[in-house]
Formats: C-alpha cells, structure tokens, sequence
C-alpha cells in the first residue's frame, strides 16, 4: 500500500473505533459493541499494516481492561499458550536445520537424481521445496531453492537465446514459489495460519481439535493435489526449455562440495524426524471400528501437548554439541525467533477470547441467520473466493486472525461444519499467487529479476481460480477425517 493510504488508515482506525462505541449499541451483550470497535481498529491496521503487525497485536492489552471486556489477567495469557510455544520449537529445529546446512543437503540430495529433462528437474524442485516448507518457514526454503536454481538458468542463458529461455526459466522460478506457498499447506507448523486456525478451534470447539497427524491426512492430500494443479498449469511451458544432460552434473558437484555430513548435521536430521514422529503419534487415530492409542496415553499424567514435544526436542539442540564441541544452537537462537509473528499470533488469540468473552460472536451469528439457508459448499466456496483474493495484498496470518472468529461465530450460531468453514479459509491463505506483494517468496522470485509482473500475474489468477475449487473439494471431501463436532 502506499504512503497515503497507510497514514489513512493509521487515523481511520482509531476514528472508526469511537464511532462504534458512540452509535452502536448491542443490548443483549454490553461488551459485544466496544470488542467490535477494538476488532474493527485492529482489523483496518492489521490490514493495511499502516503500523507493524505486533503493534496493532498489543492493543487488546490496552483496550480490554479500559472498556471492561477482559481484565489484563485474563488477557495477558492469550499471547503466550500452547501454540505459541509448538511455533517457537518448530522454529528453532528450523533454524537448526538452516545453520548447519541440512536443508540444503535435502534438496540437492532429490534434486541430483532428477535433472533428465527440464520437467523432471521442475518437478525435483517443486517436491524439494514443498517437502522443506512443512518444516521450516517458506521464506528460508524459496531463498534456498532460488539459491540452487538462478546458477543454472544463468548459465542456459548464456548459451542459449537470453529471450528464449527468459519465458521459461521465469516459470522455473514460479514453480518454487508456489511450492513453498503449497508446501505449507501439508503440517500445523508449516504455515502460521495453521496454527491460527488450532487457537481458534480450541477457543470455539476445544473438544474437535484435530491432532497433528489428523492434519496431515487433509494437509498432505491438499499439497499433492495443489502441485498437481501447479503443474497442469504451468508444466506445459517447460517443453521447451534447451536443456543438457551436464547440468545435472552441476548439481552433483555442488552435493560433493558439502563433503559427508557432519556430526551436526546428523543430531538435526534425528530431532528434526524423531520430533515429526512424536507429533504424529502423540494422539494415536480413532475412529469407527479403529482405536489405536497414541503414546501420550501411556504417560502417568494427560497434559503433554505438540508444544511440549517441541520445546523439548528443540531444548536438545541447546545441549547437543557439533564436530568443534559448540553447542548446536547457542543463545543467539532467541534473539533471531520471529517476536513480531509471536506478538500477531498472541494478538489473534486475544481477538478471539474478546469476541466470545464479550458476546460478540454470538451477536455476529445472529447477524448472519441468513446463512442457514446457504448449503455447506457454497458457503465454503464464498469463503475459499473471499480469503484467497484478499490475502493477495494483506498478510495472511493477520487475515486468518481476523476472519476466523467470524467465520466460526457464523457458522456454529446457523449450524454449519465450523471445522470445515475455518478449514476452507484456512488453507486459502496459502494460495496467494497472483501479486510480488502476496507472500515472500513471490517478493523472491520476482526480486530475482527474471519474473515479469505480468508473468506472475497471468499464472496466479489462473492458479487462484483453480484453487477455489481445489481447496474447497479436498476440504468438503477428507472432513469425516477430522473429528466430529
């Protein structure tokens, strides 16, 4: 947004909010008009990013107490629970892996195997990236991958046409963007909407949470069907790339030049895979005529959560030491976590105990009775058009935050799947791929220079409009593999 439109919104905000709390007036619920005046202020400064989105995240902390909808004891607590903590454990073995250079290891290990063609290496790319984005940030990951991928384009724009092959290694790059963006989709902590959309379920439906490996089995098919459609689209354009065998040899030489892994490597490899298995096998899966228990049911005492499991794997990486006898991770690991994510996570949390704790959700479900005429797939439908298109140009974690105590008030107050409501608009946050602007590693690759904006425009509406549909069938279809509500 440019310089005029934010400082609009930094005075709409505050102006829009007073004007709530003059004119509206919510009889039912006496706290339910200043929480929509807090949510709208937050929901236009959250949007337009007019101040930094930790900011905007602390003004619950401030405007709770004043307007009576929560004390600062009740509130504080939202901005550090459960899922905060399972972000802050996933980052570190992230961060762990990044240092040491393991991720890297990863990519060049699959994509030295597939170089045959131009489409098969775009596909060891895509598999590459999407696999190293459920685990650590899409950011990371894009910058890894475009770092892998811009030598060899280069140099087949050196001996080949520049303005042949330009179309095409744009469409290269395309690729591993979106594979970062889909690849997110596939665990809780692969996206940070995802872990929004768990506060939020535990807030509205705290007995359907789904478990880390109930995720996967929507997250997983989500991210196979999402590649799939990346490459129905834009696979095609591959074809005809010039392409030699050598160039394989170039990735194996960059493979060699890492040596053997080292001590370090390896410790992160076993917490990273040890901690993926806890998660997954911390709640075991039951369903009709299947009870299989997992191994936290084993424990003498029922409160271990994902957030312990990745606090304590990431504590190992403190006390494990490297080949030079350092310590894996040092305390230089706190100061680079993402505070400003922390804060907007705790800022959403806040937002939607506001919401249920004043009655506003329950008068926002009023407002909306129409929607119980509204079959189920149109209305995830709607919300799969709507979150999709407006994360284009806000951040999709403070969308989520924003709309998903909505959409959860809506759907439970005219008795529609909230699960699968939330689920759609989830997973939609993910699919921003028209605009530079709409996640980081679409600011990479075109960043790189060799991804015109109309490039990256005329694939994203068409991926986007696909994905409407994709999103919306994968979600309708798998949700009797979540729990019921």
């Amino acid at each position: 947004m440019s310089i005029n439109t934010k400082i609009i919104a930094l005075f709409t905000g505050p102006a829009v909010a007073t004007a709530c709390l003059l004119l509206v007036d919510i009889t039912d619920h006496p706290a339910a008009a200043a929480m929509l005046a807090v949510a709208l202020w937050m929901a236009i400064w959250w949007i337009s990013e007019c101040v930094p989105l930790g900011l905007t995240a602390l003004i619950p902390l401030i405007a709770f107490p004043l307007l009576g909808i929560a004390t600062g004891k009740e509130i504080a607590p939202r901005y550090i629970n459960s899922i905060i903590f399972l972000f802050i454990g996933g980052f570190l073995i992230a961060q762990a892996m990044e240092n040491c250079g393991l991720h890297k290891r990863i990519a060049l290990n699959m994509l030295s195997r597939l170089h045959a063609s131009p489409l098969q290496l775009a596909m060891g790319f895509a598999g590459a990236t999407a696999f190293l984005s459920m685990w650590i940030s899409n950011t990371a990951t894009a910058m890894l991958m475009v770092t892998i991928a811009l030598p060899l384009l280069k140099r087949l724009m050196e001996e080949h046409d520049a303005e042949e092959v330009g179309p095409m290694a744009a469409t290269f790059l395309l690729i591993i963007a979106y594979s970062a963006n889909i690849g997110g989709m596939g665990t809780p902590v692969g996206s940070p909407p995802n872990l929004v959309f768990l506060e939020n379920m535990r807030i509205s439906l705290p007995n359907a949470v789904p478990s880390f490996l109930e995720w996967m089995m929507v997250g997983i098919p989500m991210m196979i069907a999402g590649l799939v459609v990346l490459f129905i689209v834009l696979g095609p354009q591959l074809a005809k790339l010039p392409w030699k065998g050598s160039d394989g040899s170039q990735l194996k030489k960059a493979l060699t030049a890492l040596g053997p892994s080292r001590r370090e490597e390896k410790l992160v490899a076993w917490v990273l895979t040890t901690t993926a298995l806890l998660w997954m096998t911390r709640s075991g899966i039951q369903s009709e005529g299947l009870d299989i228990p997992g191994w936290a049911s084993l424990l003498p005492y029922k409160g271990v959560d994902d957030g312990t499991v990745a606090i304590f794997m990431a504590s190992l990486l403190f006390l494990f030491r490297s080949e030079d006898n350092q310590p894996i991770l040092g305390r230089e690991a706190f100061s680079k976590l993402p505070w400003d994510i922390v804060l907007l996570f705790g800022g959403g949390f806040a937002l939607a105990f506001g919401m249920q704790q004043s009655g506003l959700s329950f008068w926002i479900g009023e407002q909306l009775e129409f929607l119980k005429s509204v079959p189920l797939p149109l209305m995830m439908l709607a919300v799969a058009v709507v979150i999709i298109f407006l994360t284009e140009i806000t951040s999709n974690t403070a969308t989520t935050q924003v709309m998903l105590p909505i959409l959860a008030a809506a759907s439970l107050a005219n008795g529609l799947d909230a699960m699968s409501v939330m689920l759609v608009a989830t997973i939609g946050a993910s699919c921003a791929f028209m605009l530079p602007v709409a996640t980081p590693p679409n600011a990479i690759i075109f960043g790189s220079g060799l991804v015109p904006m109309h490039a990256m425009v005329r694939a994203g509406i068409r991926l986007n409009l696909i994905m409407i549909v994709v999103v919306t069938t994968v979600v309708y279809f798998l949700r009797p593999l979540l729990p019921a509500i």
